[in-house]
């Protein structure tokens, strides 16, 4: 009973195992925009600095992903049942990447918002 409950468990490891896979890549956080017609010079400038800093751990996240993806991919090719890739673990890395896209546009347009909002609530 004991080596029925150890290879149960030893069996499902091994079919979770891609799923677990999926989380080498850590998703960055997104930055909070402060509100373009009251927010001071240095709020904005520090807003710049974290959306571009964000952009750029997006574009390391989504390469992360797409290396993932890719040695998945790799490996289920060089598996001995030649199944090849689980279609859902694909689908679910790829929906991890656009959906990261579209926070990154967000974000992006938020800023440019904030500050449109800071030039118009102070004129020169």
């Amino acid at each position: 009973m004991t080596r029925g409950i150890c290879l149960s468990t030893v069996a499902l490891v091994m079919l979770a195992a891609p799923a677990f896979a999926q989380d080498k890549c850590t998703a960055p956080i997104a930055p909070v925009v402060p509100n373009g017609r009251t927010a001071s010079v240095s709020d904005l400038v520090q807003a710049n600095k974290d959306v571009v800093a964000f952009i750029k751990a997006s574009d390391d996240y989504q390469s992360c992903l797409l290396a993932d993806l890719q040695s998945q991919i790799d490996a289920a090719k060089d598996n001995k049942d030649k199944k090849g890739l689980d279609p859902a673990i694909k689908k679910a890395i790829e929906a991890k990447g656009d959906a990261n896209q579209k926070l990154k546009e967000t974000v992006g347009k938020a800023y440019n918002t904030a500050a449109a909002a800071y030039k118009q609530a102070h004129p020169k």
